[in-house]
């Protein structure tokens, strides 16, 4: 029997992308404190460590999670990924359940989306939270912003109610942000200078780690490198990826493609801007290492609101000077301790110097560990998982867990008393379909005859007799 059961929809392995990284940094350093834990993923490349196994399940078929479900104290998983286990399974969950909203995926997938129905997919996704909103029974947030955001929403899904607002808060929502390892980072083989075709030795490396998405801004970071090539030209900027590696986890974004047009036309591909194929998860110290500063540019202000960055995090953990955009708290938070300018959207001017104050009068990475180190110490996974410690000692659900629940019940009902009526109309619309083609084909058949030379004689005869046949 597992005390936890993490699920998510990200790949657990060598490559992982934010929600991965966040779910196996938390299984492992739950699993280094003693307890047991499965996280369970559609896509398992390692088998674990310790008393942490990682467990495989595939959409298609709901067993292959039930039994996990059914071998587990509690569980934990993200958002959306509750919504749709509920909605796979047909029922809520009844284990005491954490809710993980360390990050708002809604605005994420509205900014992602190309539908030509965008009220229809935002009544959707109202529809999803409200779900695992209802399924929670303790609920993670990642920064004092989310919290506001996320009481909104459980007010909205009548959960702040009496009989969760007579209880201790800590008991059903807590802070969990994204944390760092508890061990630095440890140089080994050179990974970029004089080892990337096209970057040299005494190059300069600017560092963007991780891809490029729908609200980030590498525009504005080209035209901030056309400013520093004309003084600095021994200056490469660095990609960690340009799209997520798994098509069926995140789908391409315009941005990435516009950027890569964008460097072509100038010629700058593989000469000034190199693109890596994904970083792998344990050798990313190696780049933060070797680079010389970090970057991450955005340009959505609600995005950037509500945003954790888990690649400045990165930096942090490297003690890398960065320049970051301004609008979330982590920026804010890195540049109180040192580490980070923070430059307002779309500025390429703003950036461009941000980056030659790091280059030209480059710090001492000592000197920038020693001022994070209070940070630091406050991120390290090790301790930013204490809360949900404490939920294992005592799992139970929410005190007014039978009526939330109630309602997603009700909702499921809803829903599958429509996909009957859909599959009804479906089905009738089909037959209609046939009916009318069959008609069609009748009258199709009678005006032919009607035209024949078979139908004409006959005429010709029942016109002696002084009748017509057709």
């Amino acid at each position: 029997m597992a005390d936890l059961l993490i699920i998510t929809h990200e790949h657990i392995g060598p490559r992982m992308a934010g929600p991965g990284i966040r779910a196996w940094e938390i299984a492992r350093a739950l699993a280094r404190s003693g307890w047991e834990v499965r996280l369970a993923t559609p896509y398992a490349e390692t088998f674990g460590e310790g008393s942490l196994s990682v467990v495989d399940f595939t959409w298609e078929d709901p067993v292959s999670l039930e039994r996990w479900l059914e071998s587990a104290r509690a569980v934990m998983t993200t958002g959306p990924v509750l919504s749709r286990v509920v909605h796979w399974l047909r029922k809520p969950l009844d284990h005491p359940t954490i809710v993980d909203l360390y990050y708002v995926p809604e605005i994420e997938i509205v900014l992602l989306s190309h539908t030509q129905k965008p009220f229809f997919l935002i009544d959707l996704l109202i529809e999803e939270t409200l779900v695992y909103l209802r399924n929670g029974d303790f609920f993670l947030y990642a920064t004092e912003r989310q919290r506001d955001f996320w009481l909104g929403a459980l007010w909205m899904a009548g959960r702040l109610n009496d009989r969760m607002l007579a209880v201790d808060p800590e008991r059903w929502m807590a802070w969990v942000p994204m944390g760092i390892p508890d061990d630095p980072p440890h140089r080994g083989k050179r990974v970029l200078k004089g080892v990337v075709p096209g970057i040299q030795p005494e190059d300069k490396v600017v560092l963007w780690m991780g891809g490029i998405w729908e609200w980030t801004d590498p525009i504005t970071l080209g035209e901030a490198m056309e400013r520093i090539l004309v003084h600095h030209p021994e200056v490469r900027l660095v990609f960690g990826a340009a799209q997520h590696y798994d098509e069926r986890v995140v789908p391409p974004m315009s941005r990435a493609s516009q950027f890569l047009r964008w460097c072509q036309e100038k010629g700058w591909l593989g000469r000034y801007v190199f693109f890596l194929d994904w970083v792998p998860y344990e050798q990313r110290g190696l780049y933060l290492l070797e680079a010389d500063v970090g970057i991450s540019l955005h340009d959505h202000p609600l995005e950037s609101r509500y945003a954790v960055r888990a690649r400045s995090l990165d930096y942090l953990w490297a003690s890398l000077p960065c320049v970051l955009s301004a609008g979330d708290e982590l920026a804010d938070l890195l540049r109180a301790y040192g580490l980070a300018r923070v430059v307002p959207p779309r500025n390429p001017c703003a950036v461009a110097d941000a980056l030659l104050s790091w280059l030209e009068n480059p710090p001492s990475r000592e000197q920038l560990a020693q001022q994070t180190l209070p940070l630091r110490d406050r991120l390290r996974w090790s301790a930013v998982v204490r809360p949900i410690e404490s939920f294992l000692r005592e799992p139970r659900t929410a005190p007014d867990a039978s009526y939330a629940r109630r309602k997603i019940s009700h909702w499921i009902g809803l829903r599958v008393e429509n996909d009957r009526l859909r599959m009804e109309n479906e089905g009738l619309r089909v037959e209609n379909d046939r009916l009318r083609a069959e008609s069609a084909a009748l009258l199709a058949y009678l005006e032919a005859a009607r035209r024949g030379r078979i139908v004409r004689t006959l005429n010709r005869i029942y016109q002696i007799w002084g009748r017509k046949f057709l």
